[in-house]
């Protein structure tokens, strides 16, 4: 019994431990080059330029999704022990019952075999120890290491008036290009906007971000006067 109470315990921290060391949503969408070069390949005609008279809007609504955002990218994988509410205090997490009943499993099941007492006393015996560690060693060790989580990253409308530069020649107005996201390099499928579809780009031009396609991870630019 103690060790399927062990396994019970173990199993529920790993199932919330998962979440902070697989990454959040935000960060699922920067770079993924095999999709960018199938899009690239597949070469759909999106309109790029569809709602460049809407960037005022977007812009004042970027701090509001923004905000959003990184709330709900807090609140998918920060414990629960972290920020209770006060009415809340005295029900334990979902974090704390899986620590207890590993803990309880452990000790009940060493106090049975290496002690060699009874299933009753084990049982009775294991339960102020499992309290204790998992108050005063598993809990701060826990809370310690979800701190060090990733931030969500920022969204994707963030880019707009970005500067980036061509990864590859642009053929028939299209190729890839290069943005600083959240301090990193990475890659999108780009088009130039449509009055410069026929102007030359070479691998390091600088372009500026005009609009973005979240959803397909896409970017419309146009050729800077410098390039």
């Amino acid at each position: 019994m103690f060790m399927t109470v062990m396994v019970v315990g173990l199993l529920g921290l790993l199932a919330m431990a998962l979440p902070a060391f697989t990454g959040s949503r935000g960060h699922g969408a920067i770079a993924r080059g095999g999709a960018h070069a199938k899009i690239f390949a597949r070469g759909g005609a999106h309109a790029g330029a569809l709602a460049r008279g809407a960037h005022g809007l977007k812009a004042a609504t970027r701090p509001h999704a923004a905000a959003a955002s990184t709330r709900a990218g807090s609140q998918e994988i920060i414990p629960a022990d972290l920020h209770r509410p006060s009415h809340l205090r005295f029900i334990p997490s979902p974090r704390a019952i899986c620590s207890v009943l590993a803990l309880y499993g452990a000790f009940g099941n060493a106090l049975v075999h290496a002690m060699h007492l009874s299933f009753f006393a084990s049982a009775l015996f294991a339960v102020i120890p499992a309290l204790l560690v998992e108050r005063f060693a598993v809990r701060p060790v826990w809370n310690l290491v979800f701190r060090f989580q990733g931030e969500p990253a920022s969204p994707l409308e963030y880019l707009v008036m970005s500067e980036a530069r061509a990864v590859v020649p642009f053929r028939n107005g299209r190729g890839l290009v290069s943005v600083v996201r959240d301090g990193r390099q990475v890659q999108f499928v780009a088009r130039l906007r449509d009055d410069q579809r026929d102007t030359p780009v070479k691998v390091g031009a600088r372009l500026l971000v005009e609009d973005v396609d979240a959803k397909r991870e896409s970017v419309t630019v146009s050729v800077t006067p410098d390039t």
